[in-house]
Order: structure tokens, then sequence, then C-alpha cells
């Protein structure tokens, strides 16, 4: 507990410089209340104060709480500061200081989200909890299907134009970067082994887990025959799915945050239904100026202006995602041709950590690839229905696009105006979601919303540590060197000089080093500053300079696919860029001029012909489609063969494979066969190299994309650390 209560100490002499305060007193309770009752002072019983003081800007009026010393109705600790905001008697001041505002919640929130466990007692409470919740949805479905004019129309009139009827060819299935509840690591996930039997009419397997028909006709039926080759895909009826996992990840100490791990195939399908979701809803006219699900700075701004002038409201959602009845959002989307594939998209059942199996009556956790948008979606149409039932207006495009301007969603944040708050919560409510008071502010100065608060147009938002700071340096892995050194040049930038010397001074005992300050950011382990770069030295092959740094490297596993050209081939496919111009891949088309698909580049078939009607690649992006969909038109696997060039340059080079075995060998085994190498030295055929050094056919390759590991992947929190010489811009 000594660097810990260092640190607090230090913030409390960097507060007390910028307050002109006294905080002797204070810096001697603290160490009292840290020495008795050691970490959870720090994570839970400190934050108390800031969430007390929240409530009073809210209300006007501070209640103190009851684990802290009063004088009158302000808590002793930290007293001066609050004497800046209230009165002795807790009103209000008028002229409240912001700056005092600041320093109580940095000093009180510093420690509150540490990525540290929760003891044992708090878990099981939290499992419980999530069976209290799933239980209060079972018994309020009545609620969730009683009649409501209002909700039906405007949910028809929305989604029925957003999702008329879904393409499920416009639906490009991949995996996402989180874990698994199958447990497969990254590139092993791509041998897809399952399938749900209820998901086959709109995300057909052959369609989605295999390049093309050629190599799902190659699979089928192979199961068990050669183990070094991808068995057969299982096809699994309700009984028998994969149920999500239910996990808890660091959020409080007071609790944790429950998520769900999804099955890799079921995460697989979850992820192309996202992006279309994400593409439709922040482009239509009816959905695009309230949801958002990339840029959160308008909502930041949004909580800025309104802390100014109070015409806006910010509102926190409770279990946001675990309150979304499945219901819901059935009665939602049922006009729409979106919901027959947020159906087969979603998990049936959970396990718990004591192992209960437990049958889901929400949409989906958090952890589902659509839970963020379909939460976002059913706030939206519950708000629309309560504005309207409020002013009592029948429902049309012409007034949902007007009420769209007034309301701004980003997950469970969501800013809308004073006036019809009041009304949206009760709304809400009424279909069994939960407002969270403590974090929603209409009344007062103070707003918070996405990671930003403000009180009167001046920012409060503290620095959290991440990172528990051990006494003991042995205890100390890379990232919590890398979490402090961020945190330090956080304070640094906002000009916390005292703080952020106080972290860097035990950064440099902890690595037993001096670790070099810059003014420019780069690769490797350094000290943010506005004057000065330290040991530097000129690079004579470079023409610049270089300055030695610890630079932490993740460490990689063993997750070998290599050898596997259905799996290989899926994880290539997957690593394209999905910015709406589709670029086939090891399909019977090939692209002539520039690979990174710009407008000279123009789409051939084998045979050296131009497709009809196809272009450029820019002008005709809405008609391709990846390889599996392409290659539709044959059942045989695609093959490489020579590369017809325009006038005046020279010929590439390209071999033609026919057959699959062929294919697969000079894919993955590096099996040249006769015949010259890939060659792209002009652009029309870039080669691709394995890890190994084999050619494979990729075609499109951006420039980017130099190299894909087919043998191993990174190791999560393991890292390596390597002095090194690092070149300074």
């Amino acid at each position: 507990m000594k660097r810990p209560t260092m640190l607090v100490e230090a913030l409390l002499r960097q507060a007390a410089l910028d307050l002109d305060l006294s905080v002797e007193r204070d810096i001697v309770v603290i160490r009292r209340r840290c020495e008795h009752e050691g970490m959870s002072f720090l994570t839970i019983t400190l934050p108390v104060l800031s969430d007390c003081l929240e409530r009073g800007l809210e209300t006007g009026f501070l209640t103190c709480p009851t684990n802290f010393c009063r004088d009158g109705s302000l808590p002793r600790l930290l007293g001066g500061f609050f004497r800046k905001v209230f009165n002795r008697d807790g009103r209000l001041l008028p002229d409240a200081c912001p700056e005092s505002i600041y320093w109580i919640r940095q000093i009180a929130r510093f420690f509150k989200k540490l990525k540290i466990r929760c003891n044992p007692r708090r878990e099981a409470k939290a499992i419980q909890h999530f069976l209290a919740v799933e239980g209060e949805l079972h018994r309020g479905t009545s609620k969730v299907e009683r009649k409501d004019y209002v909700l039906d129309s405007i949910a028809g009139i929305i989604w029925s134009q957003l999702f008329p009827e879904i393409d499920y060819l416009d639906l490009v299935c991949h995996h996402g970067p989180g874990v698994t509840a199958d447990r497969f690591l990254s590139n092993e996930r791509n041998r897809i082994r399952q399938w749900n039997t209820r998901s086959e009419v709109n995300f057909p397997s052959d369609l989605h887990c295999y390049p093309n028909y050629g190599y799902a006709a190659e699979q089928t039926g192979r199961y068990g025959e050669d183990p070094c080759e991808t068995p057969g895909i299982t096809y699994l009826g309700i009984r028998d799915e994969v149920p999500v996992r239910v996990v808890f990840v660091p959020k409080t100490l007071t609790a944790p945050r429950v998520i769900a791990i999804e099955p890799s195939h079921m995460q697989f399908m979850q992820q192309s239904v996202k992006d279309l979701m994400y593409d439709r809803l922040e482009k239509h006219r009816l959905t695009k100026r309230s949801i958002r699900f990339v840029r959160q700075d308008v909502n930041q701004r949004l909580a800025y202006i309104a802390s100014i002038d109070r015409r806006l409201a910010t509102l926190d959602l409770k279990d946001a995602s675990d309150r979304v009845h499945l219901h819901l959002v059935q009665r939602i989307f049922k006009n729409s041709g979106l919901l027959e594939y947020l159906e087969d998209a979603r998990s049936l059942h959970a396990t718990l950590p004591n192992n209960q199996n437990v049958v889901l009556w929400k949409y989906a956790s958090m952890g589902s690839a659509l839970c963020f948008p379909v939460e976002a979606c059913v706030f939206y149409t519950l708000i629309q229905s309560a504005m309207h039932q409020l002013d009592g207006i029948r429902p049309s495009s012409r007034s949902i696009e007007k009420y769209s301007r007034l309301i701004d969603i980003y997950g469970d944040d969501i800013v809308v105006p004073v006036e019809y708050s009041d009304t949206i919560v009760r709304y809400l409510e009424s279909y069994l979601l939960k407002v969270n008071v403590s974090k929603s502010f209409k009344d007062g100065n103070f707003r918070e919303s996405c990671g930003a608060d403000y009180f009167k147009g001046v920012a409060v938002k503290p620095v959290y540590a991440r990172q528990v700071p051990f006494d003991d340096a042995r205890d100390w892995g890379a990232e919590h060197v890398m979490s402090w050194n961020a945190t330090a040049n956080l304070f640094y930038q906002e000009g916390k000089w005292l703080i952020a010397q106080t972290i860097r001074d035990m950064l440099r005992q902890v690595v037993k080093r001096s670790i070099p300050r810059a003014r420019k950011p780069g690769a490797g382990l350094f000290h943010f500053s506005y004057l000065f770069d330290t040991n530097l030295k000129w690079n004579r092959d470079l023409c610049g300079w270089k300055q030695k740094r610890i630079v932490y490297q993740p460490t990689k596993k063993k997750d070998d696919i290599d050898g596997n050209a259905v799996a290989c081939l899926n994880k290539w496919g997957q690593s394209l860029p999905r910015d709406g111009q589709r670029r086939p891949f090891t399909s019977n088309f090939y692209a002539e001029g520039p690979s990174d698909g710009s407008e000279t580049s123009e789409l051939r078939d084998l045979n050296g012909g131009e497709v009809p009607g196809s272009g450029s690649l820019s002008e005709s992006s809405d008609r391709l489609r990846p390889a599996s969909w392409d290659a539709r038109l044959s059942d045989e696997p695609v093959g490489i063969r020579e590369v017809p060039h325009k006038p005046g340059n020279e010929p590439s080079k390209a071999r033609f494979v026919s057959g699959l075995e062929d294919y697969r060998n000079l894919l993955v085994r590096g099996d040249s066969g006769p015949g010259p190498e890939v060659d792209g030295g002009n652009g029309e055929l870039l080669p691709f190299r394995s890890h190994r050094g084999s050619p494979v056919d990729l075609r499109y390759v951006d420039p980017k994309d130099a190299i894909l590991d087919f043998s191993t992947s990174v190791k999560r929190g393991s890292f390596k650390s390597k002095c090194r010489w690092v070149a300074i811009n």
C-alpha cells in the first residue's frame, strides 16, 4: 500500500498547488484509513464521495455519505474542496468552483477502475443479479407484449424502410477479434467445425464457410478420412447448440462486468449482420442523425453544451444489454426483413460460472456482436414513441425524421431534450428497461456522456489508474509499465506536473533504467515532453536522430493452420478491408492494373475477357461478390493462368493450376511444381507468401496486407521487452 498511498498524496499536493489549499490533514486521514482498510478504501469507499458530489450537483443539495465524518452537511475529508462548491449546510453555491469539482472527482475516482478481480462474494452476487434480471424479463413478458399502437406504427415505418428485404449475398461473415466460448485461437477458428441447423436457410454454410462451392463439395463427407484435413461441418440441432459462456471481467471492485462469450460460429454470423446494420443506420435519413457507432464526439459535444445551457439531458441505462427483451426485439423488427437474421444469429442459452445453464429471455448479453446495434435500435424506437405520445402526433416518416434531430444515441448513452426526459424515462422503464439515476443528469450544470464530464462548460473528467502499482517491482509486468506511463503522459498533457513526475520516478525505479523524453509519439517506452528530446544519437543511414527505448512486443503462441487450404483462404478473405468496395478473392476473376482497386483496375475473367458491365472496380462495387459467391458460376476449385497485359508492359508470370490438390500444394505447401512462380512485378497480380515463403494466389492484395501468419497468433497480455534504437522523425 506504500505506492498507492504515495500517489494519492501526490494528487492532493498537486491539488493544493492548483487551488491554494492546505491538504495536510487530508493526507493524514488517507494514510490512516489506507493502513487500516487497505485497497478497498481507495477502490470502493473513497469513490462514494464522488458519487455524492454528482448527486449534489444535480439536486443542488449535498448529503454526506455515512462512512465519512461530517462538518455540518459536508464531509471532513476533502472539506476544503467541498467548501468551494457547497455551503456548510450542503446547498450548492451559485459560483461553485469547477476546479474543486475536478479535484474531488480525480482524488476520489483515481483507483476506482483498477483491472483486478472482485472477491468471490461479489461475483456470486453478480450471478444472482444476472438470474434476477432473467426472472424479471420472464415475468414481465406481458408488459412487453401489451397493446401500443404508436410503438407498432413507428417501428413499422422505420425498420421496414431501413431493412425492407435482406439479400443474404450482402452478408459477409467474418470473425471478430475477441475470445470465443469454444476457446478456439485466432487462426484455429477459421476451421469452421459447427453450424446451427436453424441458421442454414439464412446463413447457408456452403456459402459462408468455404472459399467456393468446389471446396464445399470436396469437404462434404470427408469427416475422419484424414486428420490433417478440415473435417466436414457438424450441424447442431436446437438441443445441441453451444451455449454462450458467461464470465466476469474487471469493471470496479464493487461489482464485475458480466459479459457472455459467444461460440465462434455464432460470432462469425453476427459480425456480418452487425456490419450491415452499422452501414444502413448511419446512412438512412431516419436514423443517421440519431444513431452512431463510431463517433462519440457528437454526444461529448452535446454534453459540453448542455452543461452550459441545461437544455439537454444525458441518460444512462443500467444493465442496458441485459434488459432488452427478446419479445421486444421481435415486436420492433417484425415488419422488417432483418428479424429472421437477428433470430438466427442469436444464442439461445447460457452457461454461468457456477455451471448452471439458463435459457435466455434477453435478446443478447454484452459480448454478442449484435448487442450494441440492436439495443441502439430498440432505444431509438422507444424514445421516438415516447415523444410522439407526449406531443400527440400521428407517426409518419416526416415526424420521425423531425424527432430524429432531437435524439442522439451511442450505445446506452442517450442525449434528449430536457422537456422530454421524464416521459422518456417512464416509457423506457415500462418496457422493463432501467435508467441509472446516479449517472443521468438533467437539472443541474453537470453532464456526463460517452466518457466526457463537464460542469458549466469546464471538463471535469478524472484520469483513471488501470493497473495496481505494486510495491514490489518483481510483480510488475509489461502491461503495468505501459499503463502507468500512459497515465503519467495524460497528467503531463493536462499540466499536472507534480503527479506526472511522481509516476515517472516510480517507473524508473521499476524498470531500473532511465526512460527518455520525446516530443513526438513513436514505438517503445518514452515520456512525452513539450520541450525537448533526450538521449539522442545521429543515424547516418537515415539522416535523422534515433533514441534508445524499451520496446514491448507481444509474444505469440502456436496456432497452426498452415497446410489447410480452406482455413488459410478463409483467414485471408477476412483480412480484406470491409469498406464497401468488395474485392473478390480466389474467384474466377482477377484485377488488371493497380491492386488497390483504383479506378484504373478492370475486372477480367480467366479467359482474358472483360466481365460484361463491370467497368472499374469502384463503379461495379455493388455488383461484385467475394469468392464464395462468385464461385456459384462454377463448382470447380479455382486456378491461376497467364495474365494478359496492357500494351507496353512486360508480361508478368503466372501458372495455371488445375485440380484441388495441386492448388492446395501451391497455396500452402510450397510445392510450385513445373512452371514459373507468380510474379507481380507490374502490379497486375501481386505475390503473396506465407510465413514459410510459399507463393499464394491472392487477388487484390492491399500493400498494407503484406504477410499473414498461418502458424502462430498473438498471445493476449504477454509481452517481451528489448532495448532498441528507435528512429525519431
